[in-house]
Order: C-alpha cells, then sequence, then structure tokens
C-alpha cells in the first residue's frame, strides 16, 4: 500500500495592492508572505529567521536550528517557513550560511518588465494577429 506524499509547501503569496501598500509593521508584511489566518507559528518563524539573519554577523546565519527553541516555536514551522522564503527567493544557503537573496526582488522586476512589454499598443496588423491567436490558445482551441 502506498503512503500519502508530503504536502510540499505552498509558495503562494497575497499579491492584494491595497495590503502591500498599508504594511506599516513586520507582522503585516509576514502576513504577505503566510496570509492564512491559522498561520500565526509560520508568520512567527518567517520573522524569527528574517530577524536572526538580519542581526548575525556579516547577516549571516550559519543555523537555524537553535530558532525554535530560541522563540518557542516550532521546529517544523521554521522548516516550513524557512522552505518557502528559500523557495520564492527571500533566503538562500551559499557557503554553508543562510544569507538573504536578491532573487525574489529581480523576479518580482522580471515581472514588471514583461508586463510593461504588454501594454505597449500594437502597431501593426501581423501584432494584432498574434494577439488574437494567444487569446485563442489562452481558450484552449488550436
Amino acid at each position: 500500500m502506498r503512503r500519502p506524499g508530503r504536502e510540499p509547501v505552498s509558495t503562494k503569496i497575497e499579491v492584494n495592492k491595497d495590503k502591500i501598500y498599508r504594511i506599516s509593521d513586520p507582522i503585516q508584511l509576514a502576513e504577505i508572505f503566510f496570509s492564512a489566518k491559522n498561520a500565526h507559528h509560520k508568520r512567527a518563524a518567517f520573522l524569527a529567521i528574517f530577524f536572526e539573519i538580519n542581526n548575525a554577523k556579516n547577516q549571516k546565519l550559519y543555523t537555524t536550528d537553535h530558532i525554535a527553541e530560541k522563540y518557542g516555536l516550532a521546529q517544523s514551522s521554521i522548516t516550513k517557513a524557512r522552505t518557502k522564503m528559500t523557495r520564492i527567493g527571500l533566503i538562500r544557503k551559499r557557503d554553508g550560511y543562510w544569507i538573504y537573496s536578491s532573487v525574489f526582488g529581480k523576479t518580482l522586476r522580471n515581472l514588471l518588465s514583461k508586463i510593461e512589454t504588454y501594454q505597449i499598443p500594437v502597431q501593426t496588423d501581423q501584432e494584432k494577429d498574434r494577439e488574437r491567436f494567444f487569446i485563442k490558445m489562452a481558450k484552449g482551441v488550436n
């Protein structure tokens, strides 16, 4: 009999412009990354990891093993928060240390660039036909 596989850690984030504009403290920042109402421990773990890296010498954290005990959190919450932070590109492990990563910021800038590219008005009938083709493909019609 097969055992059920582990549920992968979600990389979803809350991209609500109003919530992002209203961020005024670290808790609200953590809510963008862990928006579920019952994700209090994951948000706390997110902030603990974030602040531990921030306050580490040269912003290089050797391990996250001490964080659970230091802040009274479950190790599973630390692991899930760290996994999500790694997958979306906020942090990474380099040379044995956990450090901040620029991947998330670069990804958002790349997304913005692509959106701006597609907002440029088309000039030719060929470009209009190409737009119609993309709409047709998105509908699943060949």
